[in-house]
């Protein structure tokens, strides 16, 4: 009985088809482990972003934010210290003014039944006042009053009635509050339209 033997070249011809079939075999196994990676990862992205007040206000965590800044030409009128019915000197200033809002006060309620969260902006203050020494140009009533130190006095006075005249410029606070609610918006948007696109915000 003869036995059949195997050609070199069918020899060579099996070991590649093995060859092709193991190779097949580890691909089909790396895309499943791949995809398996994909969706254990696409299920702890859901799991821990989920729209809460408190991730809300994370994403919004600012002490304090000017939203608004504003030049200011103004005048301030400077009384004699021993007279105050007595102006010795007029002194003409340039100043810029921020306002903005406390964003560790801003109100987030998320509503899961309606589908919808409420954002409550804190009122408007002024942040901060710069007056420009460099532009302080005096006009001088009592000529006693222009002395050294002048210009130390005079700072005082414009930085007080920048503040005053600020506090009264409605404009400034309206601005800085439209300012506050687009960038709460510009903040809370994307995370929302990604995690909970059929959630409405609102911003009050």
């Amino acid at each position: 009985m003869k036995t059949e033997e195997k050609s070199p070249q069918k020899l060579t011809c099996t070991l590649e088809k093995s060859k092709v079939g193991v190779v097949a075999v580890l691909l089909v196994m790396a895309i499943a482990f791949v995809v398996l990676i994909f969706y254990m990862r696409g299920s702890s992205v859901v799991e821990s972003e989920v729209i809460s007040e408190s991730s809300l206000q994370d994403i919004i965590n600012v002490s304090e934010l000017s939203t608004f800044t504003a030049v200011y030409n103004g005048i301030a009128e400077v009384k004699n210290e021993k007279n105050e019915k007595q102006t010795d000197y007029y002194v003409s200033y340039e100043a810029k003014v921020k306002a903005g809002i406390d964003f560790s006060k801003v109100s987030i309620e998320c509503d899961d039944k309606n589908k919808s969260i409420k954002i409550t902006v804190p009122d408007v203050y002024i942040t901060d006042i710069s007056v420009d020494i460099a532009s302080l140009d005096y006009i001088f009533l009592n000529e006693k009053a222009n002395r050294t130190a002048v210009s130390e006095q005079a700072l005082k006075a414009c930085e007080q009635d920048v503040e005053e005249e600020s506090q009264q410029q409605q404009a400034i606070i309206d601005l800085a509050q439209e300012n506050a609610r687009n960038v709460l918006k510009a903040l809370v948007l994307p995370f929302v339209e990604q995690n909970s696109p059929d959630y409405a915000i609102e911003i009050l």
